[in-house]
């Protein structure tokens, strides 16, 4: 199962915006999908420890991918 960090809202908790790797964007199609949670839990702590401020609302969240071109995006392998 694909994992992505994600930032959000401090007022109502929605997505704002997904890591791609070197950055944050407002595109969920540019996220960095991790297919190792340790590696994805890894990188969530390294960028709350870079952004404190907002170290609560830097989430992990579990991705649904349904289509082959979602397997082939940034960082994902298909294994855990």
């Amino acid at each position: 199962m694909p994992y992505s960090i994600t930032l959000r809202s401090r007022i109502d908790a929605t997505i704002t915006g997904w890591y791609d790797g070197s950055k944050w964007s407002t595109d969920h199609k540019r996220r960095r999908l991790f297919g190792n949670k340790h590696e994805a839990k890894s990188t969530r702590e390294e960028l709350r420890s870079l952004c404190p401020r907002n170290a609560k609302v830097i989430d992990l969240e579990r991705e649904q991918v349904d289509d082959d071109s979602a397997r082939i995006r940034k960082g994902f392998t298909g294994f855990d």
